[in-house]
């Protein structure tokens, strides 16, 4: 894995993938609530591209610097996570999915044992960042980070047996 300096680009960059995931999965879950089976499944099959991508970008961070990451376990909904600061940017990540080894690196606050409890709702007007997804995964593929690399398939199934593309078509 190539280290990736977090730069405030970066990391801007890197929240609006977040935030745009957490509409993706939201608007997966709308269009399966209201039969769009297709719109459903690009939702939900870009949405786990850009956790993946979330993911790596974030592995490379902590490969870079593990000092200048810190973290704490949040109890949110039943589940823990382990909350990711890095300068004036926080990340929520499943524990160790950054790799335990790395994980072991980061200088954490608190035990997995004992996490605080966070409840945690997503509010979708909070925004840090006029960057377009089209601006973030440009800029994150320009360091070697491409979303597209993280879709588990390039394409879904239509509910009509048709091949839908979900890669990002800027992206090469």
């Amino acid at each position: 894995m190539t280290p990736l300096e977090p730069t405030d680009d970066l990391l801007e960059s890197l929240y609006v993938v977040n935030k745009v995931a957490k509409q993706f999965a939201d608007e997966a879950t709308a269009a399966y609530e209201r039969g769009d089976v297709t719109e459903s499944n690009v939702r939900s099959a870009r949405k786990d591209a850009l956790y993946r991508l979330k993911t790596a970008v974030l592995s490379r961070v902590v490969a870079y610097d593990a000092d200048g990451v810190t973290g704490e376990y949040h109890a949110i909904n039943g589940d823990v996570w382990l909350f990711l600061t890095v300068g004036d940017w926080h990340f929520h990540q499943p524990p160790h999915a950054i790799g335990g080894d790395l994980t072991d690196a980061i200088a954490v606050s608190n035990s997995r044992a004992n996490p605080i409890d966070a409840p945690y709702e997503r509010d979708a007007a909070v925004r840090r960042s006029d960057r377009t997804l089209e601006e973030a995964l440009s800029r994150l593929a320009e360091v070697g980070a491409n979303a597209n690399d993280h879709l588990a398939r390039p394409t879904v199934t239509s509910e009509h047996d048709r091949i839908v593309d979900v890669r990002w078509p800027f992206l090469s």
